[in-house]
């Protein structure tokens, strides 16, 4: 007998892809209100916003990548990115 292609997708071995917590939904959506609020009230420009948003994004991604040692391809990809020049 014959596996269906659902079965044999479903039994590759790969992990289900992790929902947020009600604790990071909640830490996302404070973030973009800071930020909603840094530009419509606090009047700063769009591009100063964004930079901050990007580079704590970044010290977020390599942060929890040291702390749950990821893997170490990984790391060195974001440690890459962040010490690049920018052009």
């Amino acid at each position: 007998m014959s596996k269906s292609p659902a079965v044999s997708c479903v039994e590759n071995g790969s992990p289900a892809p992790r929902r947020l917590s009600g604790a990071e939904a909640i830490v996302i959506i404070v973030i973009v209100g800071v930020a909603a609020v840094l530009v419509t009230l606090a009047g700063l420009p769009m591009g100063p916003v964004l930079q901050l948003l990007t580079g704590a994004g970044l010290v977020a991604v390599l942060l929890v990548g040291l702390l749950t040692a990821g893997p170490l391809r990984a790391v060195r990809g974001v440690l890459g990115a962040l010490l690049s020049p920018t052009v």
